[in-house]
């Protein structure tokens, strides 16, 4: 019984961890992403059409 305790405290720990740093990533509006900075030549382009 001891192993499911464990196991479900890890899982708790495992989801807040995420969430944390879930939504602490998505507060920073400042600082764009690698993927983000790759795609803003292709912003120009649709302004365009």
């Amino acid at each position: 019984m001891e192993v499911f305790a464990v196991t479900i405290f890890m899982s708790l720990a495992f989801a807040v961890l995420f969430a944390v740093l879930f939504f602490a990533e998505r507060s920073q509006k400042q600082r764009r992403s690698m993927e983000q900075m790759s795609l803003m030549p292709l912003e120009a382009d649709q302004s365009d059409r």
